[in-house]
């Protein structure tokens, strides 16, 4: 009996054998697809211009899924990191498995291109734009350098750390012994007077200042530079 015959007597007799390991993986290696394509739309989705990597974790060929006569379903990934599970569903005849995945996004984020020590006047030079991997940061992060020059360093970041919020001080809107123009609204019309900064403040801030025409001191929110407006 020569090699050909042989092969297909042995593909033959393990079909006859176990045919439901050959049907199982078929419909494994279906789900797989729908899966990885479910990801991939659901990460483009939420973050259209990053660069996106998925490994999916091959599901076990010894588990025998019946064969799905409805789409599968899928649930929204849980997990933190790269790290992921979700959900597949077979709605007919109805059936789920978790499948696990390592997912890692990347685009563009300012980082640090020097060391900078704590209370640093950012400025350009300081700073440069990179490809980075996003998929383990927990807070906001920003995209042009532009957007953080004139902020201040909380503070020391080591050369090549991905910039974040929690990291910075944002400049002062309003400074200590400033004039400015207090806000306030009643009724839909908008009263204004003017005031001086008693306190340094922030966008969104909340300081002390001053009503110039009363002498009351007062607390109110800093809007942009040089208004401030009561609650």
């Amino acid at each position: 009996m020569n090699i050909y015959n042989l092969t297909r007597l042995f593909l033959l007799t393990t079909f006859l054998l176990n045919p439901a390991s050959l049907f199982a993986a078929s419909e494994a290696e279906k789900l797989e697809q729908e899966a990885l394509m479910y990801l991939q739309e659901h990460y483009l989705n939420a973050m259209p211009v990053a660069r996106t990597e998925i490994k999916l974790n091959p599901i076990s060929r010894k588990i025998k899924l019946k064969t799905c006569l409805a789409p599968f379903e899928f649930q929204t990934p849980k997990g933190n990191g790269s790290r992921i599970t979700f959900r597949a569903r077979c709605p007919s005849p109805l059936w789920q498995l978790f499948i696990a995945a390592e997912v890692k996004q990347f685009g563009l984020a300012v980082i640090a291109h020097t060391s900078l020590p704590r209370n640093t006047y950012l400025k350009s030079q300081h700073l440069q734009q990179k490809e980075v991997n996003l998929t383990s940061l927990r807070s906001a992060y920003f995209v042009q350098p532009s957007e953080i020059i004139g902020w201040t360093s909380k503070r020391s970041i080591a050369a090549g750390s991905i910039i974040t919020a929690p990291m910075l001080k944002p400049p002062l809107a309003v400074s200590k012994g400033n004039a400015l123009i207090i806000q306030a609204k009643r009724n839909g019309v908008t009263i204004r007077a003017s005031g001086t900064a008693l306190e340094n403040g922030i966008i969104g801030q909340q300081i002390k200042v001053r009503n110039d025409r009363s002498g009351n001191i007062i607390k109110a929110t800093v809007i942009e530079a040089g208004l401030v407006q009561t609650p």
